[in-house]
């Protein structure tokens, strides 16, 4: 995989904070910043397996009529927002 380098910039705050996080997980601040991001990155850039799974079981029952679904002005009535 080829790597680009971008230069960010985060307050003082935000840097101390990630520093202390880095330092719990025994890592530099430049290994837990950009472990954390390529992490958040996976995570947006496919569903997981069990949401996969959910969906897949809500496409068939909706495939078998058993289904149940209800429409928002329902979901107001009944929550009162």
């Amino acid at each position: 995989m080829s790597k680009t380098k971008k230069l960010i910039e985060l307050d003082d705050k935000a840097i101390e904070i990630l520093e202390k996080q880095a330092k719990l997980q025994k890592r530099s601040l430049k290994n837990y910043i950009e472990y954390t991001l390529e992490e958040q990155a996976i995570r947006f850039s496919e569903p997981s397996e069990a949401y996969k799974a959910m969906m897949d079981d809500m496409i068939e029952r909706d495939e078998n009529g058993v289904l149940k679904t209800h429409s928002w002005e329902d979901i107001k009535a009944k929550y009162g927002k």
